[in-house]
């Protein structure tokens, strides 16, 4: 028997939160696997007030019948998002969604953050399957690429499906992929980007992690505890 690991670790985190208190004020990502998430924990709406990571979030949790906070307040209880890739220390890239801003702001306002992932989000080193996202100046984006280029990196420019031209954030940012063919540590590699001026943010989450549910294709889900170093910390 094979399950979807995605939706194995949603239930699985919306299975450990009733062990971290009673939480009110909830975050929610953005992306498919905590899209499950959501649909999984429609029970909650009437007593969950939710702050969303961007507009989609936002308007699927509305239609689901959760409470959206517009303008969203906090600290959060509970920070719910999904996970591009992670690594063996709980550090993390995401962003695929073009929601990185959004996403690392309110992860750094939670007392406790669940990320979900399926099993084969696992890496050895983060960047080796796939770019990070990073958000730039709109108006300041080719100086900005350029800058990035200049130290090494392979930088893409990422295009929208439905309309022509760069995928511009719900923060007015243009976000581009930043491929990273060498530097192992993410800390560094952190750093690197965001000595740039012009970057606003980078879809690396260092240190963001209180518990990673990781789904299983075999079925079933296991939960990752991380020592947390960013942000807001319950207790």
């Amino acid at each position: 028997m094979s399950c979807d690991p995605a939706f194995e670790a949603a239930r699985g985190a919306l299975e450990l939160l009733p062990t971290l208190g009673s939480p009110r004020l909830v975050g929610f990502g953005t992306g498919s696997t905590v899209g499950f998430f959501m649909d999984l924990a429609r029970g909650y709406s009437s007593s969950w007030l939710v702050v969303a990571s961007s507009i989609d979030t936002a308007i699927r949790a509305s239609m689901l019948g959760f409470t959206v906070l517009n303008p969203p307040r906090g600290p959060l209880d509970v920070y719910v998002d999904g996970v591009d890739e992670f690594d063996s220390r709980g550090n993390m890239v995401k962003g695929g969604g073009g929601a990185l801003l959004g996403e690392k702001i309110l992860a750094f306002n939670s007392s406790v953050n669940v990320f979900v992932a399926s099993e084969d989000k696992l890496v050895e080193v983060l960047g080796s399957r796939r770019p990070i996202p990073v958000e730039v100046v709109r108006e300041y984006t080719p100086m900005v690429v350029g800058a990035l280029e200049n130290l090494g990196f392979r930088v893409s420019l990422r295009v929208g499906s439905g309309k022509r031209g760069p995928v511009v954030s719900d923060w007015g940012g243009v976000i581009v992929d930043v491929y990273n063919d060498g530097l192992r540590d993410p800390e560094v590699l952190e750093a690197t980007l965001k000595s740039i001026p012009g970057v606003v943010e980078t879809g690396l989450f260092i240190g963001y992690a209180d518990y990673i549910v990781v789904g299983l294709r075999e079925c079933g889900y296991k939960v990752l505890r991380f020592e947390r170093k960013r942000g807001r910390r319950r207790g």
